[in-house]
């Protein structure tokens, strides 16, 4: 049987040729079938075959959201070569870090990125291909079907984004994609063909792609795609297009929270947050604002959407759901024992969203792949109904003066004050304690740190409060919109971003 995840597209332009799969709002809401997708993306496929390309090749994928991308990653799967997403916010560098590392022998990219794509490769210094889309789809013939792929065959590279270090390449199959997603429509998520999905998030990230392409054509629905976010136009569009499903990450709720200059989309039966923690007074917002519920999910670039909050369960405040089906979670001390119900410990998963390792790093993938396991280095525990809740990242726990500090619960209660618009909650070495907890702020209105201090103790242990205060216009975020936590601690460490100290308190 052919695992080519292609057969997503293939199979909805074969059975329902004229049904809608994707809206294109950068193109004036240009309207495409699952038919015209199809010979779109068997032209790319052609095009690629026509250069000398074929399975096995790594194909690298720099455009925007919308027509080019879709065409740019089936045509590429169609003619059995493994894709490459590359986030288009993504600097000459980072862009000819990954053609260089993955050997790519091709980068598809649209006119608006090509002098970024030229220069990329001219650095990188590899005979990779640079061909543009619109051109691909223009000057080859049509005809191509998905070609035959093996169950682990490769279909995509998505990187890491080097927040704790090198990026790292992770390798994802056609089984991998074709039955997880499976997984995810038909048992979970309970999406069909009448749905309409709005596409904000980045394609070129495990959740976009997988949300916003791969699940809505598994299940034949259509999809919106937005080329930059912007509340106001988002939340036009969910009017417009009658949007019944909204994926996002929490700085777009909180964004969609604030606006208040549009009406309440009229047919959203659900909203899902993944990527960070969702503070749980922005998705009550969110909720009253975009009428429908807002639920979390979870999951990484190695093991994207483990678990997820999705009715008919009911909501719990801060946590991320049940496993999705065929996937397993435990949760483990630091010698990989299983801990009991309710206790905290780093998250293990293992299942079809699993990656098939990270790409020519065989001891990284067996350092992270102990026991049969992913250890994803996330904290959290698993509750007596199954559901899996996040305390932090591994690495973003605070240990000061011998106490574990869960940043996110800090945060948590930051946010609730009227005065907040975001927060981040970090660590800073203190020669006393170890480390000092720092507060960066985004304000909405004029506060001062004593103000928030005052807040804060209110609701937290003395030892949990911050004693530092940074106040900023916008936390620095990475292109799937997640906070940028270690920029802030090199900012802290460096003197660019100055925090306010204020004074310890007796018995502290």
């Amino acid at each position: 049987m052919n695992a080519n995840v292609g057969s997503l597209l293939h199979r909805w332009a074969q059975q329902d040729p004229e049904r809608t799969g994707i809206v294109d709002s950068g193109r004036d809401d240009l309207v495409l079938s699952y038919a015209e997708l199809d010979r779109q993306a068997s032209s790319v496929a052609a095009h690629l075959c026509e250069r000398g390309l074929g399975p096995g090749d790594r194909v690298a994928i720099c455009t925007a959201n919308g027509l080019d991308f879709v065409a740019a990653w089936f045509g590429a799967v169609y003619a059995g070569c493994t894709t490459l997403p590359i986030p288009v916010m993504s600097t000459a560098h980072e862009i000819a870090f990954r053609l260089q590392h993955a050997d790519c022998k091709a980068l598809l990219t649209d006119a608006d990125r090509s002098a970024i794509a030229q220069q990329s490769k001219t650095r990188s210094g590899t005979s990779a291909d640079l061909l543009l889309v619109e051109h691909a789809i223009t000057h080859a013939k049509p005809g191509l079907s998905p070609c035959d792929a093996s169950p682990d065959s490769l279909a995509m590279l998505l990187y890491t984004s080097g927040t704790t270090g090198a990026a790292k390449g992770v390798c994802i199959t056609h089984e991998s994609l074709g039955r997880h997603t499976r997984a995810l429509v038909e048992q979970t998520l309970r999406l069909t063909e009448d749905d309409r999905i709005l596409g904000t998030l980045p394609l070129t990230h495990s959740y976009g792609i997988r949300m916003t392409l791969l699940v809505p054509f598994y299940a034949g629905a259509s999809t919106v795609f937005v080329p930059k976010f912007s509340p106001t136009r988002t939340l036009e569009l969910c009017t417009t297009h009658r949007i019944t499903w909204l994926p996002g990450v929490p700085t777009m709720f909180v964004a969609w929270a604030n606006e208040r200059t549009r009406a309440t989309p009229p047919c959203l039966r659900w909203c899902m947050s993944a990527g960070a923690p969702l503070v749980e007074d922005v998705r009550l917002r969110a909720e009253e604002r975009l009428g429908a519920p807002v639920r979390q999910g979870y999951g990484l670039t190695e093991a994207t959407f483990t678990t997820i909050n999705a009715p008919p369960d009911e909501a719990v405040a801060g946590s991320s759901g049940k496993p999705v089906a065929g996937v397993d979670v435990r949760i483990a001390d630091d010698f990989g024992e299983e801990l009991p119900l309710g206790v905290h410990g780093e998250v293990l998963i293992r299942g079809q969203n699993v990656m098939a390792g990270y790409l020519d790093d065989k001891l990284a993938t067996a350092h992270v792949m102990r026991g049969g396991w992913l250890h994803t280095g996330d904290i959290g525990f698993v509750d007596d109904e199954g559901r899996l809740t996040i305390a932090d990242r591994n690495k973003d726990l605070i240990l000061r003066g011998g106490a574990s500090i869960y940043p996110s619960e800090v945060e948590n209660i930051l946010a609730r004050h009227d005065a907040v618009h975001d927060v981040a909650v970090v660590g800073q070495p203190d020669d006393y304690y170890g480390e000092e907890i720092v507060a960066v702020i985004v304000r909405n209105t004029d506060v001062v740190a004593e103000e928030l201090d005052a807040w804060a103790r209110e609701q937290l242990a003395p030892y949990k409060v911050p004693r530092l205060y940074a106040f900023v216009e916008a936390l620095p975020q990475g292109t799937s919109g997640k906070t940028l936590k270690r920029r802030l601690r090199d900012q802290l460490a460096s003197g660019e971003l100055g925090a306010e100290r204020l004074p310890d308190r007796p018995a502290e």
